[in-house]
């Protein structure tokens, strides 16, 4: 056994951890150079203290020491065993943290080792603080996120509500610069209506009274035919039936005139809310001619070149007719005197879509505002003769249906737009889209 301690001692002297040999009182009969260093104490110190009998709690205590020894654990258990991160004093007030280890020998005696880990054990702190606080900040990120989130959402909220009123203003300023024709044109067919009611009114006075008088003579034959011709010229009977006629054919004309102009104006006026449906595109450009009607008549030829058995498209037939609102009555406005207005439909080249191009035969943009012309709120009219947001809204609402909106013009020669809709909107159709380049958009 002599030779045994002898060679673990040898093992402990060139060890890098603290070691002591204890008996069965926990006395310590052996320590290395790395336990000496620890307890804080010259050699001939410690060396006097372990002859008078020293326990290795009084020399180097640990944190275990009172309560649970360890060494005295694993002699009870007769196995080695071993606890980590056990703190304990340094002999120059340090405090260190160490795995201390504990081997029961056959005679009693424990051999324990300390295992400096203080600097391991500071640098796992330091990095389960590190730890702690990215989730801490990672925590407020994510609050900050969701409430960044939450503040967007609203923001694009309003944006789609104020972009919807710019919509609806857009259209009810399109309808206020026409209400002047379109009165002009619901007059003109009711004040007709009024006027030959009062004639047909008259005119079936007399003829009431030539049905009175032939009853009246009924009884008296002979006279009868001499009477009811003698009327007939002084009513002037066939006038009378033919321009009845007339007039009873210009009514009807008249009114559904009336009818037709109420329908267009409330086929245009319907704003459709944000539901898709199929819609006849060429009807809806014809409706829209018939409403700028006032502004072309008697001075712009309207060219009409559309592609027989085009098909339906899908989309916001309300949005859409403003669209071609937009552009028609900034093709007339920009005609001054007579003048052409080219309108062609047909299949877009890919076969996928429709091509609307509407061309005026007007002065042409200049080329300081072709990159602007799109911008909210830039116009070259007089003050207020427009929002400047016509175009503007135009080029949303085509590149909302999946659609693109191009321009081209040169001063002189007029302006031509071109709206490309698809049959079949994209799944997204109706969101909000990024604004492009207005470079890009002239390419036609």
């Amino acid at each position: 056994m002599a030779e045994v301690l002898e060679q673990v001692r040898e093992l402990l002297e060139g060890s890098v951890d603290a070691a002591v040999i204890l008996d069965g009182e926990r006395r310590i009969l052996y320590y290395n150079r790395a336990y000496q260093e620890l307890t804080g104490l010259r050699g001939r110190a410690l060396e006097k203290r372990i002859k008078q009998g020293a326990h290795c709690y009084e020399v180097f205590p640990l944190e275990i020491c009172e309560n649970a020894c360890l060494g005295c654990r694993a002699r009870e258990v007769s196995r080695p065993l071993r606890v980590d991160e056990i703190r304990a004093m340094r002999g120059d007030g340090e405090e260190l943290t160490f795995i201390v280890a504990a081997v029961p020998l056959a005679d009693g005696k424990i051999i324990e080792t300390y295992r400096d880990v203080t600097a391991d054990v500071r640098i796992q702190r330091r990095l389960q603080e590190l730890l702690k606080r990215e989730r801490q900040q990672k925590e407020i990120l994510e609050d900050k996120v969701v409430e960044r989130t939450g503040e967007l959402e609203a923001a694009m909220a309003e944006l789609r509500q104020a972009q919807a009123q710019l919509v609806h203003q857009e259209k009810m300023s399109s309808l206020g610069r026409l209400v002047a024709g379109i009165a002009h044109e619901l007059n003109n067919p009711i004040n007709f209506v009024y006027g030959n009611v009062d004639f047909l009114g008259r005119y079936m006075e007399d003829l009431l009274s030539l049905v009175d008088m032939i009853d009246g003579y009924l009884e008296q034959e002979s006279d009868l035919r001499d009477a009811v011709e003698s009327r007939k010229r002084e009513i002037e009977f066939d006038f009378l039936v033919d321009d009845s006629r007339k007039l009873i054919r210009s009514i009807r004309s008249g009114a559904e005139r009336t009818a037709g102009i109420v329908r267009d104006l409330k086929a245009f006026s319907r704003t459709g809310g944000g539901d898709l449906q199929e819609t006849d595109l060429v009807s809806g450009i014809e409706t829209t001619l018939n409403l700028i009607a006032p502004l072309l008549k008697n001075r712009i030829t309207v060219e009409r070149e559309f592609a027989p058995d085009l098909p339906k498209i899908v989309c916001n037939a309300g949005h859409v007719n403003q669209v071609f609102m937009n552009i028609l009555t900034n093709a007339a406005q920009a005609i001054h005197g007579e003048g052409t207005i080219r309108v062609k439909i047909g299949l877009d080249l890919r076969g996928d879509g429709i091509r609307v191009e509407i061309r005026d035969s007007g002065p042409g943009i200049r080329k300081e505002y072709m990159e602007k012309i799109l911008d909210p709120f830039f116009t070259t009219k007089e003050v207020g003769e427009g929002t400047g947001l016509g175009l503007s809204i135009s080029d949303n609402i085509v590149r909302a249906h999946g659609g693109r909106l191009t321009y081209d013009s040169k001063v002189g020669e007029g302006a031509s737009f071109t709206v490309v809709l698809p049959l079949r909107p994209p799944a997204e159709a109706g969101r909000d889209v990024e604004p492009h380049s207005n470079a890009a958009r002239r390419s036609i």
